[in-house]
């Protein structure tokens, strides 16, 4: 009986140390979730950019009076006052 213990402990810990290795807090399942989430998050620090570069682009175009873009000025005062033609069709992202 003495001899069985051993062997017996050492399969208990190791399957112990598995299950924890692979389901645990810091475990492969919980290393997939974590690269999961970083994709996730550099999309949206992606999608973040971009809305930050059309806002940037907008907003230089409107600064100097002397090379303020009409279309954009046009769209702008559209989208503050709320009032268009019967034949526009105005679309705002």
């Amino acid at each position: 009986m003495r001899f069985y213990l051993f062997p017996v402990l050492c399969i208990l810990v190791t399957i112990y140390f598995s299950y924890h290795g692979i389901w645990g807090n810091r475990g492969l399942s919980r290393l997939i979730e974590i690269r999961q989430q970083i994709k996730e998050a550099e999309q949206l620090a992606l999608s973040t950019t971009e809305a930050k570069e059309k806002l940037k682009y907008k907003t230089e175009a409107l600064k100097n009076p002397k090379t303020i873009d009409p279309d954009i000025l046009e769209e702008e005062a559209m989208r503050v006052l709320g009032q268009t033609n019967t034949d526009n069709l105005v679309i705002f992202d």
